[in-house]
C-alpha cells in the first residue's frame, strides 16, 4: 500500500510539473525590476484597502505574482499583481 501511495505521489507531482511547463522564452516578457515595482504597490493597495470586499481575493492574486516572479516567469507574475491592483479598484503605475 505505501508503493502504490509513494507511485501515486509521484505521478502528481509529475503531472503538476508537466502543466505548469510555459513555452520557452516565456520568462524573458517583462522583468524583475517591474515584479518588485508592481509588488511594492500591491501591498501598499493591502494596506489602503483592507476592508474591500475583494481583499482576499486580491491577496491570493499577490501570492500568485510573488511565485511566478520568484521563478523568473516575469510576465505571469505582472499579470497577477496587475490583476490584484484591479480587484483592489486601483490602476497599476506604467511598466518598463
Amino acid at each position: 500500500m505505501r508503493l502504490l501511495s509513494t507511485a501515486a505521489t509521484t505521478i502528481a507531482f509529475s503531472l503538476g510539473i508537466a502543466a505548469f511547463t510555459l513555452p520557452a522564452g516565456a520568462e524573458q516578457t517583462g522583468n524583475l525590476s517591474t515584479c518588485v515595482k508592481l509588488a511594492d504597490e500591491v501591498n501598499q493597495a493591502l494596506a489602503a484597502n483592507s476592508q474591500s470586499s475583494s481583499y482576499n481575493d486580491a491577496t491570493k492574486e499577490k501570492g500568485y505574482g510573488r511565485d511566478y516572479c520568484n521563478a523568473g516567469l516575469y510576465a505571469q507574475g505582472i499579470t497577477h499583481y496587475a490583476d490584484a491592483l484591479k480587484l483592489l479598484g486601483v490602476e497599476k503605475s506604467g511598466s518598463s
